[in-house]
């Protein structure tokens, strides 16, 4: 596997209490899933709660892991994120929190790099409930996973996920 023993260790063992999370839920009778589609959401669930801890990985990282691809990964996460929403909630908004913690400025537009197109699309769901008349994130034309945001509707997103712009301020002048 070309990677340290203590690593090794480390991944395993989220991989395992999701695992038993799941064989739990199973053995109580719990939110029995009865199609393949539902244990794979099941399963997702589980390695988002016990194994990548506190963030959404993007979906490449579940396209290798369930051995699919990554319009079926897109749509796997969507339907999980979708599902399991108020116990995502954390994982969901500490991802987002990274992304607007991680921005550049160009200007005044701040410029973010997304690889998730659900954490995407979750973002501009926020603006268009929370700033309709705002400008929406925009991608950079001829990139793959870059976005521009307006200074205006950046604010508003760090307002809603709790960002203090100072937070950002400091985070981008120490990169």
């Amino acid at each position: 596997l070309e990677i340290p023993l203590e690593e090794l260790k480390k991944e395993m063992t989220g991989i395992t209490k999701a695992a038993i999370n799941e064989y739990l839920d199973m053995l109580l009778g719990r939110n029995l899933p009865t199609r393949a589609r539902e244990i794979k959401e099941r399963r997702l669930f589980h390695l988002l709660k016990h194994y990548f801890i506190g963030r959404i990985p993007t979906e490449a990282e579940i396209s290798s892991l369930f051995q699919m691809t990554d319009r079926s990964s897109r749509t796997l996460l969507r339907n999980v994120r979708t599902k399991f929403k108020f116990e995502l909630k954390e994982e969901i908004e500490n991802t987002i929190k990274t992304i607007l913690l991680s921005v550049k400025t160009r200007g005044n537009k701040y410029i973010a790099v997304i690889k998730n197109d659900n954490l995407l699309e979750e973002l501009k769901h926020t603006v268009a409930e929370k700033a309709p008349h705002l400008d929406q994130i925009k991608r950079v034309p001829n990139s793959a996973g870059v976005y521009f945001i307006s200074e205006d509707t950046f604010d508003i997103l760090c307002s809603h996920y709790g960002i203090d712009l100072d937070e950002v301020e400091a985070a981008s002048s120490s990169k």
